[in-house]
């Protein structure tokens, strides 16, 4: 990834260098390196940033940061580095972070997957190296243009704080995040992101470059932390299983998701000569645009189309090859006066192709695809339809499912459909693919 530089021009520059400096200076002691160490070389397999939110010592951190841990426990463990010591008031925070007396053995209490956040604790009893410092949860709500500032340990360089602006959340987003006008890097993932009265506000989670950077609001690390304290209670955090809460997380993300989409039927709107699904969920982002296809001797246009392409484009990690919870929808008009019958017929089985989920699994992950060809009637028209289903090995009653429809209008006149949602219930998915086709009718 590449490291983005900044020169800012700040109305107040010395306000908000002595804010960045102070919070910096305080808060230091409370934000981690987190380690994913591999057993077999003693090396560090992955990194990422976590802090301390507890004088218990539980530490946040995302999901993704550990998640070579939770899928093989056994040839991995978890550590936590401090970036210097206790009463350490060097000028050079980075320079002692990889000594012995700085780093902790970490144990993984529990995660959310769906909003990528995991709390670590101290392995051992506390004692007097015990990290002695938390950070406070904010209470309080953000106002857009409010400045924040972000801590994380960027490509294993030591710890740094970038500052930049609160923007809201993001629109069209699956998934609750906060828009950051800084500018994150690798393995600031999992550090806080804090209000200019050093509590959290939210968790590091992506970047998309150009300053454009993503947090996980901090709402959902106040239930996960108090969902960790439960287990500690109850003697439970040793007992986990973790890909059944993976799964039990992935059944519940998806039921509450289609429930809202397919309450009511579905609104439309006209392209071509088609009623068509309008904007099913506020979480897709739409694209469109029309094509002519050009005879190679002539230059004129044989056949014309609109297309029109409706995505989720966040998704839930489980690990670095395999990303959940995508959500699509697809139409195609095309219309021709040139070609005969045969030839646009040709045209439209080329294009009668199931989308592609952004998802390209092996085989440890899912089974092949299953697929059922039909024909039935819609508003008076013969369509085409084709059924596909895959299962999820360690995820059961979980399918990635497609469908694709086509139907012919005389011989110029045709639209292909196509929906597909990965990690979906086999009943939600079968109702949606019936809300989907109910949705679509020829204008008369």
């Amino acid at each position: 990834m590449r490291i983005y530089l900044l020169l800012l021009i700040l109305i107040s520059p010395q306000l908000s260098w002595g804010t960045a400096t102070s919070l910096f200076s305080e808060l230091k002691q409370a934000v981690f390196q987190i380690r994913v160490i591999d057993i077999a070389s003693g090396d560090k397999f992955t990194i990422g940033s976590g802090f301390q939110i507890s004088a218990e010592g539980h530490i946040a951190t995302n999901f993704h940061v550990v998640s070579s841990y939770v899928h093989e426990p056994e040839k991995y463990r978890l550590e936590f580095v401090r970036t210097a010591s206790s009463g350490d008031n060097s000028s050079d925070d980075n320079s002692s972070s990889d000594s012995s007396s700085n780093i902790q053995a970490a144990k993984l209490l529990t995660f959310d997957v769906i909003h990528d956040l995991a709390i670590l604790t101290i392995n051992d009893t506390p004692t007097q190296q015990t990290p002695n410092s938390f950070l406070p949860l904010s209470k309080q709500p953000l106002n857009k243009g409010d400045r924040i500032y972000s801590m994380g340990n960027p490509h294993d360089l030591g710890m740094t704080i970038i500052e930049g602006n609160y923007n809201g959340l993001l629109q069209a987003s699956r998934y609750q995040k906060i828009l950051f006008s800084g500018s994150l890097n690798s393995g600031m993932s999992g550090g806080p992101a804090i209000n200019e009265q050093g509590e959290v506000i939210g968790i590091n989670v992506a970047t998309q470059g150009d300053e454009i950077s993503y947090l996980v609001p901090v709402s959902y690390l106040k239930t996960l932390k108090a969902n960790a304290e439960l287990l500690q209670q109850q003697g439970l955090s040793d007992e986990l299983n973790y890909t059944q809460l993976i799964h039990q997380s992935l059944f519940k993300d998806q039921a509450n998701f289609y429930a809202d989409i397919l309450k009511q039927a579905f609104n439309t709107e006209i392209l071509g000569e088609v009623n068509v699904a309008n904007k099913i969920s506020d979480s897709l982002k739409c694209w469109g645009h029309s094509t002519d296809s050009e005879d190679d001797d002539s230059g004129e246009a044989k056949h014309k189309g609109a297309h029109q392409h409706c995505v989720t484009e966040d998704q839930i990690y489980i690990d670095s090859n395999l990303g959940l919870g995508e959500f699509y929808y697809d139409f195609e008009w095309i219309t021709s006066e040139e070609l005969n019958p045969f030839q646009f017929y040709n045209i439209i089985q080329q294009r009668y192709t199931h989308g592609s989920l952004s998802n390209t699994y092996q085989e440890k992950y899912v089974t092949e695809f299953q697929c059922a060809d039909n024909f039935i009637s819609l508003s008076d028209h013969s369509w085409k339809i084709s059924t596909c289903f895959r299962a999820y090995k360690d995820y059961p009653d979980l399918y990635d499912s497609q469908l694709v429809m086509a139907s012919i209008d005389g011989s110029q006149k045709a639209l292909i459909a196509k929906i597909g949602a990965a990690a979906i219930s086999r009943d939600n998915a079968t109702l949606l693919f019936k809300r989907f086709m109910e949705s679509i009718s020829w204008n008369k």
